[in-house]
């Protein structure tokens, strides 16, 4: 029989409460440029582990030593709260690279004032929206997520593991449907306009656009037309502004159009491609990139060409630019203003309508 003493202890794990905040800050470019160092964007309060917090990102730094950077920092919501000891990270959801995510940060936040916030993340404004940009050009949100845990009771020591994670690389859908047209692999339709052929695959197509599903319907019924062919006989529409409709009808984004002028032909013909062929995404994006170039000397000409062709985008966004008298007076001078007042006398009167003592002609 052993009479010996024994003893034995366990160790229980600590108790913590974890969850996530997410800070979305729209048109991160034109609020950055509106801040000043040491200026902030709050997110709104939540809750974790019984207290009160936070995000503040300051877009141009939070000091002079960081006014070339980003700064994520998690603040307590209020103060008079217990001692609380938290462990956090920031992950910058919409940045490409692998410096998106911060280390794990732990500390303790005191019940007054004197330690209310604590710097998370801190990267080169530069480096970020470049990054954000390889992500997605056309995004220009902010995601900032914070992932908090508050412990209760006594913290243990040193740190809690990190959790893993996996990197997903960008999204890469675009690329393989453009791939998928220039390959011409798989291709079963093919639409000859201004007599340069372009192979298609009809799948896509009638995913698209109602104009071409129903032309794969009528293609489909028909027993003797082993491969398809369609002769497209508008004369408005152009080799080249086809090649453009089907870019966009496979990767929703417009082609290389550096060298396109905002009164070229080219583009008329795109926009005439999108409503001959119901395909909305082509005439946004032209609308949108059209919007680029309204200027005093250009936006008369972009008014008639939003008209036309029905862009209400463009034409409200033109109006609203135009409208101004001193603007106006400028349009006025311009050759496109006798067109727009020929062919859209109503556009003309709606924008001097707006003006003081304006004569409506």
């Amino acid at each position: 029989m052993d009479t010996g003493a024994s003893s034995s202890t366990s160790t229980r794990a600590p108790e913590i409460v974890s969850e996530s905040h997410t800070l979305t800050i729209a048109s991160f470019s034109a609020k950055k440029a509106s801040l000043q160092c040491g200026e902030c964007v709050r997110s709104a309060q939540f809750g974790v582990g019984g207290s009160n917090w936070y995000i503040k990102v300051y877009p141009n730094g939070h000091d002079d030593g960081s006014r070339d950077s980003v700064s994520c920092f998690l603040a307590r919501g209020k103060s008079g709260e217990p001692e609380t000891t938290a462990e956090f990270t920031f992950e910058l959801v919409n940045a490409a690279g692998n410096d998106n995510k911060s280390a794990k940060v732990r500390v303790t936040f005191a019940n007054d004032a004197s330690n209310a916030e604590h710097l998370g993340l801190q990267r080169a404004a530069a480096d970020l929206q470049q990054q954000m940009r390889r992500r997605d050009r056309d995004d220009d949100r902010l995601v900032v997520r914070c992932r908090l845990g508050v412990f209760r009771g006594k913290p243990p020591s040193p740190l809690l593991a990190e959790q893993p994670t996996i990197t997903v690389p960008p999204d890469d859908l675009a690329a393989a449907f453009l791939w998928l047209l220039n390959s011409k692999e798989c291709s079963d339709i093919t639409y000859e306009v201004g007599g340069t052929p372009f192979r298609a695959h009809s799948c896509v197509l009638a995913a698209r656009s109602r104009v071409f599903r129903q032309q794969v319907r009528e293609l489909n019924d028909r027993q003797d037309n082993l491969w398809r062919n369609i002769q497209n006989e508008d004369e408005e529409m152009t080799a080249n502004a086809f090649e453009a409709l089907l870019h966009v009808v496979y990767t929703d984004q417009l082609p290389d159009m550096t060298y396109v002028e905002p009164t070229d032909e080219t583009v008329a013909a795109m926009l005439f491609a999108a409503e001959r062929y119901d395909v909305e995404r082509l005439k946004l994006r032209c609308e949108e990139w059209l919007c680029t170039f309204v200027t005093p000397l250009t936006v008369a000409d972009i008014l008639c060409m939003a008209v036309r062709y029905g862009g209400q985008l463009l034409q409200d966004a033109c109006v609203r630019y135009a409208a101004p008298e001193y603007i106006w007076e400028l349009v006025k001078q311009t050759e496109g203003f006798l067109q727009l007042r020929a062919s859209c006398p109503h556009i003309v009167r709606e924008i001097e309508s707006k003006h003081t003592g304006a004569n409506i002609s």
